[in-house]
């Protein structure tokens, strides 16, 4: 059983991993990736690639050189070295020493910045959210780039490009419904008992479910935010927010899952749970996205699936991840006096 359960859990992490390249053209990954742990690139060292770091403490000794951009999520930089390229710091700590110099932009997300006065960056300084310290009179923060607005009275495409520009959004809605059928038509061979009593629950107490779904949303980011904080318990943020997407997808999939349940029911027929969740989630995602598509109502298009998210969410919270069973307290009868 606890095979199968980590089966799970590594097909749930492939979907919700963003499919953004992080890649050379050659399609590998040229660099290093830390999580949670020390690293020292010492003097006179160079670092080929970009540095990717979770939650992790990273040192760049003077005369040490990296060929690439600096991404940190969450840890402390102490940059002493050169960096050919962009630095990156979100929700960190970021220590820029005399000998520092970065060739690119130097970009800081509710993290805490400290320069020395000899510090080099060539670049831009984009700061949102951070606590400047040291000396900053040589770097002006450059203000966030506000991206524009296409006209819709004059049209920067032609047909031929919008035409294209439509089919690539359907194909790409058809791509992603059909992903998560699969996904959910594995889960359902393990975890059927589990997406049942989500399901239920979300079916038997809908109120209950959106209203702490809700709550949940609310206040997961302050409470990752201060264990971000602490450095310790960086790791374990990680790990919260990881679940927090398990969760949120579990409960779509349950959702699906009853969709799927109802059809059968409605039409006499007895399937497989596996094709009931498959089929469901399918016209469920389907649904959702083309709300989000159709001029018009994109712009409360996404109250659909936003309600639909905070029900799963809290129904998968209500049940332990669908290991209790939440039975609705049955109707008070009034008996009549005698």
């Amino acid at each position: 059983m606890k095979l199968k359960l980590l089966f799970v859990v590594f097909l749930l992490a492939l979907l919700v991993v963003p499919w953004q390249s992080v890649a050379a053209s050659d399609g590998s990954f040229d660099g290093q990736i830390i999580f949670g742990q020390s690293f020292t690139l010492e003097s006179g060292k160079t670092l080929e690639g970009d540095l990717l770091v979770f939650g992790g403490m990273v040192e760049i000794q003077e005369k040490a050189l990296v060929n690439g951009d600096v991404v940190l999520f969450g840890g402390l930089l102490t940059l002493d070295g050169t960096v050919n390229g962009n630095v990156s710091v979100t929700g960190g700590q970021v220590s820029l020493g005399p000998t520092a110099h970065i060739t690119g932009d130097l970009i800081t997300v509710g993290a805490t910045l400290e320069k020395a006065e000899t510090a080099r960056v060539d670049g831009e300084l984009y700061l949102s959210g951070t606590m400047p310290t040291g000396n900053l009179d040589e770097l002006t923060p450059t203000p966030w780039p506000i991206p524009d607005v296409p006209s819709w009275s004059e049209p920067r495409l032609s047909p031929f490009e919008v035409g294209w520009g439509i089919l690539g959004r359907v194909f790409n809605v058809f791509l992603q419904a059909i992903g998560l059928t699969a996904l959910a038509m594995v889960l359902m061979l393990f975890l059927a008992p589990q997406t049942g009593r989500v399901a239920q629950a979300a079916v038997s107490q809908p109120w209950i479910a959106g209203l702490l779904g809700l709550l949940t949303v609310i206040l997961s980011p302050f409470a990752l935010l201060l264990l971000t904080i602490t450095l310790i318990l960086i790791p374990v943020a990680v790990l919260a927010a990881f679940l927090l997407a398990l969760a949120g997808l579990f409960g779509w999939i349950a959702l699906g899952y009853e969709i799927g349940e109802r059809f059968t029911r409605a039409i006499r027929r007895t399937w497989h749970p596996s094709f009931s969740a498959g089929l469901g989630v399918f016209v469920l995602t389907l649904l959702s996205s083309a709300l989000n598509s159709i001029p018009g109502l994109s712009c409360v298009g996404w109250v659909f699936p936003t309600l639909l998210g905070l029900l799963g969410l809290g129904a998968v919270i209500m049940t332990r991840f669908g290991t209790q069973t939440v039975t609705q307290a049955p109707p008070k009868v009034e008996t009549p006096e005698t």
